[in-house]
C-alpha cells in the first residue's frame, strides 16, 4: 500500500510535504484526504500555535478572518478568539496505532482524548509530545519543509493543500 503525500503551501512561509499514514490510520487518512481533495483546507488559518507544543489548523470559520485579526485576538490555549470549534460536520472514528507524537508528526485534534470527535482540525507537533501517545491519533509525518513548520505562527494562512505523487514529493 502506498501512502498518499500532500503539499501544504503556507502563505509567506513556504511549502510543507506530509506523508499521510494510510497504512497506520486508514479511516482517518481517507477522511482527511477526502477533505484535501475537496479543497476544504484551502484558505484556512493556523488558528492555534503553542511554542514547543503544536500548530493547529482546520477550522472553516478561520477562512473569514484576516491573519492580522487572528494575531490580534488571542484565545485560550494558544488559540484565536472565536476559532477552534468548527469542522466539516463529518466526524471520523478514533483510531489507535503505534505511531508516536514525535516532532513533525501530524495528529487529529479531538474534543476529548480517545473520542470519535475528530473532523477537520489537525495539528503538527512542534516537539516530542509523548504525553499525547494513545490519546490522539497520529496520521501523518512531515517529510519536507520542517523549516517552514518551525516558522508557522498563529494567523498564517494555508493557501493550498493538494495531493502530489510520491515521485514529485521526493523532488524527482
Amino acid at each position: 500500500m502506498t501512502n498518499p503525500v500532500i503539499e501544504m503551501a503556507v502563505q509567506g512561509r513556504g511549502t510543507v510535504t506530509i506523508e499521510i499514514r494510510k497504512d497506520q490510520a486508514p479511516k482517518l487518512a481517507a477522511h482527511f484526504m477526502d477533505l484535501v481533495d475537496a479543497g476544504f483546507y484551502n484558505g484556512l488559518l493556523f488558528h492555534r500555535k503553542v511554542d514547543g507544543f503544536v500548530a493547529q489548523a482546520g477550522d472553516p470559520k478561520s477562512r473569514s478572518v484576516t491573519p492580522a485579526w487572528a494575531r490580534a485576538h488571542p484565545g485560550e490555549y494558544g488559540g484565536t478568539e472565536t476559532l477552534g470549534d468548527g469542522g466539516s460536520g463529518k466526524s471520523v472514528t478514533y483510531e489507535v496505532n503505534d505511531l508516536q507524537h514525535h516532532k513533525y508528526s501530524v495528529g487529529m485534534a479531538l474534543e476529548a482524548p480517545m473520542s470519535d470527535t475528530g473532523d477537520s482540525q489537525f495539528f503538527i507537533n512542534l516537539a516530542d509530545n509523548h504525553r499525547l501517545n494513545g490519546l490522539y491519533c497520529v496520521f501523518g509525518q512531515v517529510v519536507k519543509g520542517m523549516d517552514v513548520v518551525d516558522r508557522i505562527e498563529r494567523g498564517d494562512r494555508i493557501t493550498r493543500i493538494r495531493r502530489v505523487t510520491a515521485s514529485r514529493a521526493a523532488g524527482r
